[in-house]
């Protein structure tokens, strides 16, 4: 467990690499160790976004040429679930040694189908065996012509964003060779996404929207790394003509990696663009570095503002948010920072406690949060025990959400990060850019209108 905190934890290392690989489509992730090993990393990984995988047996009303089998599904080694097996060790494997029940799980998983890359993945326990496995990924990586990434775990107890760093590095090296991919001429601009990762709690609306912004900026996304990009796509990062980098703690060493190998133009968001005044420094500083007309994105901004303002005067009035109205919010820096300027900067709304979380990343954003917090008169939310808010708005994950509404009541959870309740959204959500940023306003009215009403 790592940063122990309402007696739950934040995600750790091995979720961060399982995030990274996982993140790439037609991959294999498999954790070596027992079967047991897999459940929270098979439960929780992917649910932000639709995986083709998951759509078997629709009553031949879709056909998928790759589609996982009931033979593969039921195995040992997904034991019902179609996503992150483990090799199900025994007890006699952790005595004489991984190597065959490893190659067994291999052998079976890509008789049944087809990969364009496999990640073994130590589990914690594994680990400490010492094995030399590499020879035997070598030689199966040969027999069946698929890449491969072998991970020890010793990191257990660090973070997902640190795991998440190093595994998509260490997929770079992998995949994209320097020089590989000549530029093609293209009409527009194209650039690369990193930052956005599958324990998101909306990655498929975040990276939707994102694209939507560009797109009005006259700039393509080449490749959105680890958010359902393909191996192929990793491999024509070369070709791009710039990298973008959200969130300094998801992408610190990923962006050094990238910028000592290739030298590419690069922007790195101190925060992600969470609220219309974010959205527009963003589209306009991708505009300034590609040299592309970002107006269409900035119209599209202003008629979100125009209709954020028709709603807050609707609802609320002339005066806006009540005085009494709070919030309280956990994340890494660069994600609390946003939600700060978004709803004390910017909607006037005050924190009630703001926990980071992930604070062994690097990248500085401590001090612009509490530079932030300071301008707004707001420093001692920083101070604050998340765990004794009531009556406000709780950005969170579920379980945060679920510990806080049972000691302090009153509570009107947003589910912003993992793990979620398991609540199911057909329509991609997300909380960037002008859609994200009426969306979240959405929430909270609804939200004055509920703890109104609790009062």
């Amino acid at each position: 467990m790592t940063e122990q905190y309402l007696r739950e934890f934040t995600a750790d290392y091995i979720s961060g690499v399982v995030s990274a690989c996982e993140g790439i489509r037609d991959s294999l992730v498999l954790i070596n160790g027992p079967v047991g090993c897999k459940t929270y990393y098979g439960f929780a990984a992917g649910r932000s976004t639709v995986m083709p995988s998951e759509l078997w047996r629709l009553r031949g009303g879709l056909q998928l040429s790759n589609a996982m089998g009931d033979k593969l599904l039921r195995s040992q080694y997904f034991a019902g679930s179609p996503r992150i097996p483990a090799t199900n060790l025994r007890y006699e494997d952790f005595i004489f040694g991984t190597r065959e029940q490893l190659r067994r799980a291999l052998n079976d998983i890509f008789t049944e189908r087809r990969y364009d890359l496999f990640a073994v993945i130590q589990a914690p326990g594994t680990s400490l065996l010492g094995e030399a496995l590499e020879g035997e990924l070598e030689e199966i990586s040969r027999e069946f012509g698929i890449p491969y990434l072998f991970v020890e775990t010793p990191q257990f107890s660090e973070n997902l964003f640190l795991g998440y760093d190093a595994a998509m590095v260490r997929l770079l090296r992998l995949l994209a060779v320097p020089d590989a991919e000549k530029k093609p001429a293209r009409r527009r601009p194209a650039v690369n996404l990193f930052g956005f990762y599958t324990y998101a709690r909306h990655l498929e609306g975040d990276v939707a929207e994102i694209t939507r912004l560009l797109d009005l900026c006259g700039v393509d996304v080449n490749c959105a790394a680890g958010a359902g990009c393909t191996a192929g796509s990793l491999r024509r990062i070369p070709a791009a003509d710039a990298n973008l980098f959200f969130g300094p703690e998801r992408c610190h060493e990923t962006a050094e990696y990238l910028r000592n190998v290739y030298g590419m133009p690069e922007l790195v968001l101190e925060s992600m663009p969470v609220g219309f005044d974010l959205t527009e420094r963003f589209v306009r500083r991708v505009s300034e570095l590609l040299h592309t007309d970002c107006a269409p994105a900035l119209a599209d901004i202003e008629r979100a503002r125009a209709r954020a303002f028709y709603f807050i005067g609707l609802q609320l009035g002339a005066g806006g948010f009540p005085r009494g109205f709070r919030y309280a919010a956990e994340g890494e820096w660069s994600l609390l920072y946003a939600y700060a300027d978004y709803l004390s900067g910017y909607l006037g709304i005050a924190p009630a406690a703001i926990h980071p979380l992930y604070t062994q990343c690097k990248g500085g954003g401590e001090r612009r949060l509490k530079e932030l917090l300071d301008s707004l008169g707001f420093s001692k939310a920083l101070e604050s025990d998340i765990a004794k808010v009531k009556d406000a708005v709780l950005l969170g994950s579920a379980n945060t959400i679920a510990a806080v509404l049972a000691y302090s009541g009153n509570i009107f959870g947003i589910e912003t990060m993992f793990p979620p309740s398991g609540y199911i959204d057909v329509l991609p959500k997300t909380h960037l850019g002008s859609t994200g940023a009426l969306y979240l306003l959405e929430q909270l009215l609804n939200a004055v209108r509920l703890l109104n009403a609790w009062d």
